[in-house]
């Protein structure tokens, strides 16, 4: 379970969020929305200390440095490395010790073979996300965060994901946010909405029905 307490970010003489507390319990995937300029990339650099704040953030009661070997997250702007092959990153980008075998069975149902030895400044905005989702599988997180992650990729490879993310759950806690509300809407478990500098948990998502986009209508606009 991830724990916050009192967890307040201002930038300057700026409030983002204040004094906000939420727990997402383990095999759960939860959403967050808000507007454009709301906070959800900085919350979710809070929850993975990329980013000062004040307030308690716990993964099972430990702080995030105890947790990091067991945290992955997939961005909208895959950070890799350009001048190397889709291998090497991969073999650099790892958290963890992972058998040539597993990576090449892995990596082959996303990319094909002459992608992933060709150098990653070739791809595709679409390949590198791909790329992202290798590092994502093999990484096997207790504790998985994704930001605009379904941005760029086709439709049977969003498909897929939807599917992998729903039996990650089973074993991860995940926390997302984006924009493709019909990605994510059949498959979350928790909705948060940021607005006004907080946070609010719709408990009764799923009985009002799951639709993120009214969801977004009613809460935000």
């Amino acid at each position: 379970m991830i724990t916050v307490k009192h967890l307040t970010k201002s930038y300057g003489n700026h409030v983002v969020f204040k004094d906000v507390h939420f727990e997402i319990p383990n095999g759960k995937i939860a959403f967050v929305m808000g507007e454009n300029g709301a906070g959800k990339t900085t919350l979710l650099k809070c929850l993975l200390n990329l980013e000062s704040y004040r307030g308690e953030i716990r993964y099972d009661g430990k702080p995030l440095q105890d947790v990091r070997r067991d945290v992955h997250i997939l961005y909208d702007d895959v950070p890799l490395y350009l001048n190397l092959s889709g291998y090497k990153n991969i073999e650099l980008l790892l958290a963890r010790p992972v058998k040539t075998e597993q990576i090449k069975e892995t990596a082959h149902a996303f990319l094909p073979d002459e992608v992933l030895k060709a150098k990653v400044k070739t791809y595709s905005y679409g390949q590198k996300k791909k790329l992202g989702l290798i590092l994502a599988v093999l990484s096997k997180p207790k504790y998985l965060f994704l930001d605009e992650a379904s941005n760029g990729l086709d439709y049977d490879t969003m498909e897929d994901f939807r599917k992998t993310l729903l039996n990650w759950a089973k074993q991860m806690t995940i926390i997302a946010t984006g924009h493709q509300f019909e990605f994510y809407a059949p498959i979350i478990d928790e909705l948060f909405i940021l607005k006004e500098k907080s946070l609010i948990h719709l408990k009764r998502f799923k009985e009002e029905g799951g639709d993120l986009i009214e969801a977004y209508k009613k809460y935000i606009k």
